[in-house]
């Protein structure tokens, strides 16, 4: 696990606003399939239809800068400036492989261990967390650093993954899962591979800690489910079910990984994982709720903030249609 010990994958979801959108946005995914294939930075990527309004990407990353480097630079830069006219939304979501894992991905291994980050608690111990004590006096002079301290490793090092920040992204994502499965085979068998997993698929709907799923096709030959759960404990009874083993016995080229979700922007068709895990949801007593709206008149009370919470359940938006999950 070694080597894809630093290794991070970035989706990215983008729903048209209708099938009319659909060749421009196929030109424009030819265009950065194009900048991907010259990209000698990036490790492995997949760019999928699911439909005639729906995109995926997939990318892996070694490193943040040269994700970044890659979003302004070239087609994808200049695609970007048209998302507003042809998207109904866009979803993306940094991911870190996790542990468990069968297969591999065009030949690469991407499970990776648990890491161990820098906690407020392991701080009090000079981040004994992060592979040893800090210095003394590096320690003093951080005192009135407090940000800074805490991003940074025993060795003085610091790194996007121990920053505030990201903490507070993961924290934010933290405990839901996703995992992806992919099937790799001959061209002419591409419709029985996206019937088998839209069967899976279909399966798993029936789990209550199953958010969104979906299959798509990068190209003839290789198929992709992409599915979001409100914990990893639903990823691991899709990825051990009965008929996911099915399918790796079926098809020689089946490949699936266990994903722990990092950072989220947009949402999924309304779906926003940080705010799916009602852990983060603000709980109001029934009684202040009771005297507000006895206070405020009806025309007010609808809530002039996206995504207010009330109670921990989210108010929708007038004329938003509430998704389930949401």
């Amino acid at each position: 696990m070694s080597e894809s010990a630093d290794l991070f994958t970035v989706t990215t979801r983008s729903k048209l606003r209708g099938p009319w959108f659909f060749p421009q946005m196929m030109i424009a995914s030819m265009r950065v399939r194009r900048q991907l294939r010259r990209d000698t930075q990036v490790v492995r990527w997949a760019s999928i239809v699911a439909g005639p309004s729906e995109f995926w990407t997939i990318t892996v990353w070694k490193s943040r800068h040269d994700m970044q480097e890659f979003m302004r630079s070239g087609a994808h830069d200049e695609i970007m400036w048209l998302f507003s006219k042809w998207l109904r939304s866009f979803w993306l979501m940094r991911w870190r492989p996790g542990p468990q894992e069968v297969g591999q991905w065009k030949g690469l291994a991407m499970a990776q261990e648990e890491p161990t980050f820098i906690t407020r608690g392991s701080e009090a111990n000079g981040g004994e967390e992060a592979g040893g004590k800090r210095d003394v006096l590096l320690d003093k002079a951080l005192e009135h650093l407090p940000k800074l301290k805490q991003a940074m490793g025993a060795d003085g090092s610091v790194n996007y993954d121990t920053t505030v920040f990201a903490r507070r992204r993961r924290a934010e994502v933290g405990g839901a899962g996703g995992a992806v499965i992919h099937i790799h085979t001959e061209p002419a068998k591409t419709p029985q591979a996206m019937i088998d997993l839209r069967h899976l698929r279909k399966e798993c709907e029936g789990d209550d800690a199953m958010l969104r799923a979906v299959v798509g096709v990068s190209k003839p030959g290789d198929v992709y489910l992409l599915s979001v759960w409100r914990d990893r404990d639903g990823v691991e009874r899709l990825l051990d079910s009965p008929n996911a083993k099915e399918l790796k016995a079926k098809w020689p080229g089946y490949w699936s990984n266990e994903w722990i979700p990092e950072n989220e922007f947009g949402h999924w068709d309304g779906l926003r994982l940080r705010r799916a895990r009602t852990r983060y949801a603000i709980n109001v007593p029934q009684a202040a709720l009771d005297a507000a709206n006895d206070e405020e008149p009806a025309d007010e009370r609808a809530p002039k903030a996206r995504g207010e919470f009330l109670a921990g359940r989210k108010v929708p938006r007038p004329g938003h249609v509430r998704h389930p999950g949401v």
